[in-house]
């Protein structure tokens, strides 16, 4: 008879195996350390009897730890990017305005040295997208064009929250 679940896709029944597992296939732990983070209770010190207990725990858990590396592996797969001018130019807007929201974060918190830091890296991202943008609209064009707009944005951004 045909099991209608892949081998080491359903959580473990112990608590500890199933974190056990989690730790070496997801976080990359050791069998060791997997193990005496695992423990339920104070933690256990690292002993040859926690080596022999860790063998123990990866023998019992070797189809899951299995599942849930490829589950990582397929979550890590790459992604395809398309590189239509229109769909760069709204990924480098979306790009602006998390770095905005990081600049507003930092301010926030009075973290004014990481603030001032993304306002700067903020600036070369809109000088960059103003450039890709004017390529875009004008993709023959050698010329080159007044700055001044970009220099206000620029400004206006290293002002932004004071």
């Amino acid at each position: 008879m045909m099991s209608a679940f892949e081998d080491g896709s359903i959580p473990l029944a112990r608590e500890d195996d199933e974190m056990f597992a989690r730790l070496v296939a997801v976080e990359g732990l050791s069998y060791q350390d997997a193990w005496i983070e695992s423990r339920p209770g104070p933690r256990p010190e690292r002993s040859p009897a926690a080596r022999v207990q860790s063998s123990r725990a990866a023998k019992r858990t070797a189809s899951r730890r299995s599942f849930l590396a490829k589950q990582k592996g397929g979550a890590a797969a790459p992604v395809e990017v398309s590189t239509e001018p229109q769909a760069l130019l709204n990924l480098m807007d979306e790009i602006s305005v998390h770095l905005r929201r990081a600049a507003e974060l930092a301010t926030a918190h009075n973290a004014l040295k990481l603030a001032n830091t993304i306002k700067q890296g903020l600036v070369r991202h809109v000088s960059r997208q103003n450039r890709i943008a004017r390529r875009v609209e004008n993709p023959g064009a050698t010329q080159t064009v007044d700055d001044s707009d970009v220099e206000a944005m620029a400004r206006q951004i290293l002002e932004y929250s004071k």
